[in-house]
């Protein structure tokens, strides 16, 4: 890869009357792509200046006879550029050539352990959001796409991503560096529930499995890092309809500024349950609406203002199997209202840079259980605050501080329970690239929770080294901590963080648009809550705890993920292969010994492949899925979980037939979920006898769906 150029047009005014230098000029990288933010100074003077959004600057300076100019922007090297004083003023000096420091060349070795860069700005692209929509069997959900990348499990029966041993609630998603407190739609016995974003909202995605960077916490497993999209290059409009949704939505992009309404409006019950056989009793199909809104601004000097908002209400109501119940099934019912916002400013002042966000959030469920009345709701206030500094082209430091303020609330009958928790972290982690072939990253982070009333220090090292021309490997070691599930702390605030020992080794080689990884890793648990108790075992993932708890319970996941990546060998077409090697145990929650837990898997394969069809403009994508049976309690069997499901399989196609109507592009989509129809069993539940057994399916064996899409442009490309 060529080194990145900056060429910088000066261009000098002399002002006799008062012995002043007007410097003027633009500053731009080889593409001719401004570069906003670059520090511009008179050496020895206080005088200089940061070029605004289109790379211009100007500043004046009663330097005499001559001027030394210094340029500097991060991710290159500084120049010193002599600027001679004439009579008149002779105009432009240079070009001038900016080369790039270590940590900034292209190809150059970058930290990979335990992290999938899907960012458009980085070289080792896993997932755009076009890869994620074009997934087939992910159903254009962020989190089903990642469900294909090794390390992630398949848990079908309910949300969350469940990644290398860890439970649903040790992942965290991130948006614009700020947590999501309600990522999926609402909870509901057995049914796995969708998450709430777009794929298209975002620009990036890093998806850590583990090892992941001090400046995040709260999270035992793994963090979703989601970078929102910029300024949209134009003007545009969309609207869609499919058999379970219709939407629409219109941004607008002046110069500076756009902002984008969106709307969305769902029932499932009318078309889609009637193609697609139920294995839920539903009494009310899933239905509502969402409303969503961005608005960005750039200022002069190159800061971006993001605020973004997503208000949504539906509600459902099923009946389902319940071998505890006297008649054998309980009823359930829910009502749910969500809000979240985010608001973000960046702003980059030559070697620095600052970050600032802020975020609320709501939600609220309001249940009926066999008729019982219920709710449950949280609501979440963040802020956040980053300070970046480039020390020297090659060593850079992050610090920065977040507070939030979380509350909790679940109700049952005339049963209360709430608390409310103050959590405030801070962090400091550098990156130093000590050659052009060895990068550094050291960090450590302090957590305090008031609810429990503890602090915690969280070390994190990574290291990578470049071992050949696109080859490298990286080691990964860290402390992380989590507070206790809501659920513990109604009763006891007593307890303390749990929390988690990563050690990951990485290789991984990108060459001629393949990319193969192969990362083996350790996670020792510790501190795990464990509920002491003098009753049988009770396998209702819905129950509510009770007994004594302390932080006796502990842990271990270890194993191998490997990826192959190829968008080579055939034409117009990619393939992937992931497969992940798990072996894990753990007593915590209310298990009777050291187990492998009910959501996990020994073996998950999935292989993807995606051909173009240039001549009748379609592309086919297939996804199979394979995971072994996963553990289930069975009181009949004196080992604790010793039984397996039977082995989960999953054939997914999806078709896109890309045309125009009246000239706008459209996108016509279908998609088959378990083609072949196998009958996936995810679990089973035992009346307290034993008796009876419950087996628990996906909602359909076989799912059907087609829509379509037309996005509006006025120039009608």
């Amino acid at each position: 890869m060529k080194t990145l150029l900056a060429l910088l047009t000066l261009c000098l005014v002399l002002v006799p009357a008062v012995a002043q230098i007007v410097v003027t000029g633009k500053v731009t990288d080889a593409k001719k792509q401004p570069l906003p933010g670059a520090s511009v100074y008179v050496k020895g003077t206080y005088d200089g200046t940061t070029t605004d959004a289109e790379g211009n600057f100007k500043l004046t300076t009663d330097a005499a006879d001559t001027a030394t100019l210094v340029i500097s922007f991060v991710g290159y090297e500084t120049m010193e550029v002599p600027v001679a004083a004439k009579t008149p003023p002779s105009g432009a000096g240079g070009p001038f050539v900016l080369q790039e420091s270590k940590a900034n060349t292209l190809n150059e070795v970058v930290i990979t352990a335990g992290v999938f860069e899907a960012s458009d700005r980085k070289r080792m692209t896993i997932l755009k959001p076009l890869d994620i929509v074009t997934t087939a069997g992910a159903g254009a959900d962020v989190f089903r796409a990642l469900q294909t990348l090794p390390g992630a499990g398949q848990v079908g029966e309910q949300e969350g991503l469940f990644v290398r041993g860890g439970a649903a609630n040790e992942t965290k998603a991130v948006i614009d560096g700020l947590i999501v407190q309600n990522p999926f739609f609402s909870s509901v016995p057995d049914v796995a529930q969708r998450g709430r974003f777009s794929p298209f909202q975002f620009k990036g995605t890093a998806f850590s499995t583990g090892g992941y960077s001090a400046q995040y916490g709260q999270a035992l497993s793994s963090v979703l890092l989601l970078e929102s999209n910029d300024l949209p290059e134009k003007s545009q409009g969309n609207v869609g309809v499919n058999i379970a949704s219709a939407y629409g939505g219109y941004t607008h992009r002046w110069k500076k500024t756009s902002l984008d309404v969106n709307g969305n409006y769902f029932n499932v019950g009318p078309v889609l349950f009637n193609l697609n056989r139920q294995n839920v009793d539903w009494q009310t199909a899933p239905q509502g609406y969402s409303l969503v809104s961005n608005f960005r601004h750039q200022t002069a000097k190159g800061a971006l203002l993001k605020v973004y908002a997503n208000y949504s209400q539906n509600r459902l109501g099923l009946e389902y199997p319940d071998a505890t119940s006297e008649t054998g099934r309980t009823a359930f019912g829910l009502k749910n209202r969500n809000f979240y916002s985010n608001v973000s400013y960046t702003e980059a002042f030559g070697k620095s840079k600052l970050y600032l966000g802020f975020s609320q959030s709501f939600n609220e469920d309001d249940l009926r259980l066999s008729g019982i009345p219920a709710s449950r709701g949280d609501s979440r206030t963040q802020g956040r605050a980053v300070w970046s500094y480039s020390v020297t082209n090659d060593v850079t430091v992050h610090t920065g501080s977040e507070l939030h303020t979380y509350e909790f609330r679940n109700n049952f009958g005339s049963f209360r329970n709430a608390f409310r928790d103050v959590y405030w972290a801070n962090f400091v982690e550098t990156d130093a690239y000590l050659t052009r072939k060895l990068v550094a990253r050291v960090g450590v982070r302090n957590e305090y929770s008031r609810v429990i009333n503890r602090w915690n220090t969280a070390p994190r090292a990574s290291l990578a080294y470049k071992t050949g021309g696109y080859s490298q490997v990286s080691l990964a070691y860290g402390w992380f901590y989590q507070n206790p599930g809501n659920l513990y702390l109604f009763t006891n605030t007593n307890l303390d963080f749990e929390r988690a020992e990563h050690f990951i080794l990485n290789y991984q080689i990108i060459k001629n648009e393949r990319t193969l990884r192969v990362e083996g890793y350790r996670k020792n648990y510790t501190q795990l809550v464990r509920e002491h108790l003098t009753e049988p075992f009770d396998a209702n993932p819905f129950r509510f705890p009770y007994g004594r708890t302390d932080n006796s319970g502990y842990g271990h996941a270890q194993g191998v993920d490997l990826f192959w990546r190829d968008k080579k060998t055939f034409k117009d077409a990619e393939y992937w292969v992931s497969y992940s090697f798990l072996d894990t145990k753990r007593l915590f929650a209310n298990y009777l010994t050291e187990a492998m837990p009910t959501f996990a898997a020994t073996h998950t394969l999935n292989v993807l492949f995606k051909k173009y069809f240039e001549k009748i403009n379609t592309q086919i994508n297939t996804t199979y899925t394979f995971a072994s049976g996963r553990p289930y309690y069975n009181p009949n069997n004196d080992t604790f979980l010793a039984d397996r499901t039977p082995a989960f399989h999953n054939l997914a196609l999806s078709v896109n037939y890309l045309t125009s109507i009246r000239g706008n592009f459209t996108v016509i989509f279908a998609e088959v979920n378990n083609a072949l129809g196998t009958q996936n069993i995810f679990g089973y539940r035992y009346s307290a006898d034993g008796t009876q057994r419950i087996t628990t399916n996906p909602p359909a064996y076989r799912t059907v769906f087609v829509g379509i899409n037309v996005s509006i442009d006025k120039k009608k490309k």
